[in-house]
């Protein structure tokens, strides 16, 4: 029997650990999403009302649907 280096081991072995990885990547980027989506309108809701484009009503409004 010969148990030396097998290239297409090695390169099944990468391929895998290269699918492990975009696959953590994927998961990271669907499910993280929401929260920094939520983080950002917040942010362009306080612009928007720094700016004077909304009153205060209209921020509180929309700042309670948001945090739904």
């Amino acid at each position: 029997m010969h148990w030396g280096f097998h290239p297409i081991g090695f390169i099944f072995f990468i391929l895998l650990v290269g699918l492990l990885i975009s696959n953590i990547m994927m998961h990271r980027r669907k499910y993280g999403k929401s929260n920094r989506d939520s983080h950002n309108a917040l942010s362009i809701l306080e612009n928007r009302l720094a700016s004077g484009e909304i009153d205060t009503d209209e921020y509180e409004k929309i700042k309670a649907i948001l945090s739904n």
